[in-house]
């Protein structure tokens, strides 16, 4: 059982003491999804975008701003699309900020946009982590919510080490979260009460919280790292880690 309360307290220091601040470019992260979210919005007609940062999650709504018919399928399909794609890649640079400062770095308001250097494994772990969840939830709901913990750490090994292949990425992360998804789950169920504080500060609260938040499960992902040997640890140069051998049975 890992020291809850002590990874909380640690995350939460270390977002405040971030030199470049986390909370500004929490909230450079957030203006840019609200203006993609209008922009998907705004071509679909849409009532409103629920928006994701981390794990918390804010509704944006465009209709009291536009009132028109929908753009044509094929084009509201390329906007959701890419704005998709853009997403990803921007919530990885997200993580590369958050990691960086764990290492003790100065990360500029531009590491939001460093994803962009491997896109294209950062878009495919996502469609594959999407189908991999969806596949087990076609059993029941539990396989499913089973298969999101089992997979939590994947974009993780992928920042913290680009060179690493998705399915190892994956596998990776399946190695690392055996027996800690209960840890997991229970974190989250922690983090309730604030993202309803999220949901009722119309999201404005995200720009505190959301950190916070992104630093505790960072906090996790090294102490079950250093517990179980797999993955680089802080100070470790990632291309001097043993060989990991994944397992590729999902």
């Amino acid at each position: 059982m890992l020291n809850r309360i002590e990874l909380k307290r640690g995350a939460k220091a270390l977002t405040k003491s971030a030199r470049v601040s986390a909370y500004r470019i929490t909230l450079i992260f957030l203006l840019i999804q609200a203006a993609l979210a209008l922009a998907e919005d705004y071509v679909g007609a849409n009532e409103g975008v629920w928006v994701q940062v981390g794990d918390m999650e804010i509704l944006v709504r465009s209709s009291y701003l536009f009132s028109h018919p929908a753009f044509p399928t094929p084009v509201v399909l390329f906007v959701s699309v890419f704005v998709w794609l853009l997403v990803c890649v921007l919530s990885a640079g997200w993580v590369l900020y958050h990691l960086g400062v764990r290492r003790g770095k100065v990360m500029p308001y531009d590491t939001l946009f460093e994803g962009f250097g491997f896109a294209g494994k950062i878009i495919l772990l996502n469609v594959l982590i999407g189908v991999f969840v969806f596949l087990w939830a076609c059993l029941f709901i539990v396989p499913g919510i089973i298969a999101a913990y089992r997979y939590r750490f994947a974009l993780y090994n992928l920042c913290e080490n680009p060179e690493l292949g998705v399915m190892e990425a994956l596998a990776m992360s399946k190695a690392q979260t055996k027996g800690y998804k209960l840890d997991l789950f229970v974190l989250d169920v922690t983090f309730l009460g604030w993202s309803l504080l999220c949901v009722l500060t119309a999201g404005i609260l995200t720009i505190w919280v959301a950190p916070y938040v992104q630093q505790t499960n960072l906090a996790y992902f090294d102490a079950i790292k250093a517990e179980k040997g797999i993955g680089s640890l802080p100070g470790e140069d990632s291309a001097e880690d043993d060989t990991f051998y994944p397992d590729d049975r999902f």
